[in-house]
């Protein structure tokens, strides 16, 4: 399996340096950084975390789309970052806690290389939701956490409101995806990252109609449903 998805690593190298336009939307070309640094980080992936992704076609070529996780670990942006763009080449922009962003120095790098917009965590930051909010009208791609922290017992906790907005104001495509494994393999107050075995299961793309003025009974339920599917996801993968 690891051979093979060398040869897949490789063959994908190939085919951007030697055929043009050869993916959809090619944003990360392979003479930039990023392109080299999500080759690495996929082999350290696929080699040290044996990373399994179930059902990467649900992941958008092309067009605005918001990818919605649950969270376990600090573990979980890089990954999701680099099977992101290892899978439709396109840069994906996380929203990143502006008080560990500004605090660790080594997160606020990889947070930069990763185009993460910082979010305050202790209150509605509406500049930082306006900035998504635009990214997603320009058909771009949007990675968060709905519960707003890492998980504390491995289980899936309670989401904010801030999902539900999106998918409310912008009307983008809303993908589900349950990531396991990094609970066990990066908890909170540890140094070391042990080689456990990771899987990401990404669900069917869930769609809203635009609404100008939702109320917060139209909120929950919307928050609810993305929350409900990647409970659900997250189900199949812990069984599988």
């Amino acid at each position: 399996m690891a051979l093979r998805e060398i040869g897949r690593l490789l063959k994908n190298i190939e085919s951007d340096l030697f055929t043009v336009n050869h993916f959809p939307s090619s944003d990360i070309k392979s003479y930039h950084l990023k392109y080299w640094l999500v080759f690495i980080v996929n082999l350290y992936l696929k080699f040290y975390h044996r990373v399994e992704v179930v059902n990467s076609n649900y992941l958008p070529k092309e067009g605005g789309g918001v990818i919605a996780s649950n969270h376990l670990s600090h573990l979980d942006g890089i990954i999701i970052n680099a099977v992101t763009a290892y899978h439709t080449r396109r840069k994906i922009n996380f929203l990143a806690a502006e008080d560990v962003y500004n605090k660790n120095f080594l997160f606020k790098f990889l947070c930069d290389l990763a185009n993460c917009i910082p979010v305050k965590r202790s209150t509605s930051d509406r500049v930082a939701l306006l900035k998504v909010i635009k990214l997603l009208k320009d058909d771009k791609l949007v990675g968060l956490f709905p519960e707003g922290q890492r998980s504390r017992d491995g289980n899936i906790g309670e989401a904010k409101m801030g999902v539900a907005i999106m998918a409310l104001k912008s009307g983008t495509p809303i993908i589900p995806l349950a990531i396991c494994g990094t609970f066990e393999a990066f908890p909170r107050k540890t140094k070391m990252i042990k080689p456990i075995k990771v899987k990401l299961k990404f669900g069917k793309p869930l769609k809203f109609e635009i609404e100008k003025k939702p109320t917060k009974e139209r909120i929950k339920e919307v928050k609810d449903e993305i929350m409900n599917e990647i409970q659900k996801l997250y189900n199949q993968i812990k069984t599988s």
